[in-house]
């Protein structure tokens, strides 16, 4: 089977008859100025989040490529790593950053450096993944910089958006310590694709410890 059949008939692990408190977000807010308020507000409060951390399931479709498994991302003012164990020959690997620069680690024991996480991963694990925007998007917020069609939900949640070529999708979000964030999510480029099915979030007040 191909990984683009593999990936087609591959069902969200995590629905929302599992992940209790998950809601969909299929109604598009009535009111479109109350609508992008409440989006802004929802913006301001999550992009003062420098601390936050998720795990959930992770599949990857890059034309007859990709992979999936659990993944966890761990994110800090000035650093990230994130670590994935998954199938279809990519097994196991962690990725860690700084200011300094990014660092892939394989299962087999290869050590790769770069300049940005976002060149580890396209050229070493060879995934179209837009890492820098992709932080932004788990959130359920556009990234800073120019951004296209946008559906919001109620309370100015996304729905849908577009950006750099990219169209997400936001189909169920959570509450976790009284913050709704995303917990079913893709990102669709052309035959690239990324579906993230989160079953766990952290968030840390930037006031708080980084470590």
């Amino acid at each position: 089977m191909s990984a683009r059949n593999f990936f087609s008939k591959l069902p969200w692990v995590l629905p929302c008859v599992v992940l209790s408190a998950c809601s969909t977000v299929q109604q598009v807010e009535s009111d479109p100025t109350a609508g992008a308020l409440s989006y802004q507000t929802r913006f301001e409060r999550l992009s003062a989040i420098d601390n936050w951390s998720l795990e959930g399931r992770l599949a990857i479709s890059n034309d007859d490529d990709g992979g999936s498994g659990h993944f966890s991302w761990k994110k800090r003012i000035f650093s990230d790593r994130m670590d994935f164990h998954g199938a279809l020959g990519r097994g196991a690997w962690r990725l860690e950053a700084d200011e300094n620069g990014a660092v892939l680690e394989m299962s087999d024991g290869r050590v790769y450096q770069a300049g940005s996480v976002g060149d580890l991963v396209s050229n070493r694990i060879g995934w179209d993944i837009p890492v820098d925007q992709l932080a932004w998007w788990v959130r359920g917020l556009a990234a800073p910089g120019e951004s296209g069609h946008r559906i919001l939900g109620e309370e100015g949640k996304l729905i849908e958006l577009q950006q750099t070529g990219w169209t997400i999708e936001f189909s169920a979000y959570r509450a976790f310590d009284g913050i709704e964030l995303p917990v079913k999510l893709t990102a669709q480029r052309a035959d690239s694709r990324v579906k993230l099915a989160i079953k766990r979030w952290e968030m840390s007040d930037e006031a708080e410890s980084g470590g």
